[in-house]
């Protein structure tokens, strides 16, 4: 492995790579090994060379976006970690604010206050979610006032052999899942609200800030990687994790959230296994006492030890 990423890596002379670069210094949670080739790419040109590199030398790739929603294992990422800047972290408002052409590495929450400021309602439910467009796409992140595939239009991929457009339809929108193909990279998206009115900003922007301020009341102000498990049909993660006794449990430095449940939280020091224990702990106590299977939404990187 040591050969092929250091040839892979010759390749790409001119772009930014930082080698075993600690991934703590790049999740919402602290948490992380060192991945063995940080690589930072700032325009679709740039995205398909590191691809093709890697394709060519049989090198793992993976794409950081803004570190939430994320668990890096203390064993770190082999293989060159892909994440995005430049170019591909732009916004437009088009159309007089009906469409917004935005780049995967743009933050989320700079575009949920941008569709807001054009009268876009499913905003509403995009205020306060952390993270970059590409990983809000991947997710299809929102709330029950509107999901980002709701308003997706078109997203461009990036692959070793080049770059493709491809319509919403295609994209396999579902409750924080997605179907982009395996070893594609979102570069960017068109989005567009028919239902978008700028005599609402005003109203919509009181909504969005309560809905803020309820959930800056109800959520954790530690490190945290998001919501750990997807809530089951019917029903809240939280609610169940909680019903089991399980609010202040921990193992190491992580501990289930007292302030909400679906939350581990970082209380200093903790590492990976820390939090898979306590996750893994809640999922068994909830399965045995309500039979109820609760599934990762917090995605899971890297050498897990």
């Amino acid at each position: 492995m040591h050969e092929r990423l250091a040839a892979a890596c010759a390749e790409l002379a001119g772009l930014p790579v930082q080698r075993d670069e600690p991934m703590a210094r790049h999740t919402t949670l602290g948490i992380g090994g060192p991945a063995d080739a940080l690589v930072t790419a700032a325009d679709e040109a740039s995205v398909t060379r590191v691809l093709a590199a890697a394709a060519r030398h049989g090198v793992p790739l993976f794409v950081l976006g803004g570190g939430s929603n994320l668990l890096v294992g203390d064993g770190g990422i082999r293989g060159i970690t892909l994440t995005l800047a430049g170019a591909l972290a732009e916004l437009v408002v088009l159309e007089e604010g009906r469409r917004i052409e935005v780049g995967a590495a743009a933050s989320f929450p700079r575009l949920a206050q941008v569709a807001l400021s054009q009268g876009w309602p499913p905003a509403v439910g995009w205020f306060g979610t952390p993270g970059q467009v590409g990983g809000a796409l991947v997710m299809n992140a929102g709330t029950r006032q509107g999901e980002i595939g709701d308003v997706v239009s078109e997203v461009r991929l990036a692959s070793a052999d080049g770059t493709e457009r491809r319509l919403r339809p295609a994209c396999g929108f579902g409750y924080r899942t997605s179907a982009f193909p395996p070893g594609a990279v979102l570069t960017s998206a068109v989005l567009q609200c028919d239902s978008h009115k700028s005599s609402e900003v005003e109203a919509l922007t009181v909504m969005a800030h309560e809905q803020l301020n309820r959930r800056r009341a109800t959520q954790p102000k530690q490190r945290s990687a998001g919501s750990i498990f997807k809530n089951p049909p019917g029903d809240f993660a939280g609610r169940l994790v909680e019903a089991a006794g399980l609010k202040g449990y921990a193992v190491g430095g992580a501990s289930i959230s007292d302030v909400h449940a679906n939350f581990i939280v970082n209380t200093g020091g903790a590492v990976a296994r820390d939090v898979v224990a306590v996750a893994e702990h809640a999922r068994t106590v909830v399965r045995d006492r309500f039979g109820v299977e609760l599934e990762w939404e917090v995605r899971r990187v890297g050498e897990h030890q």
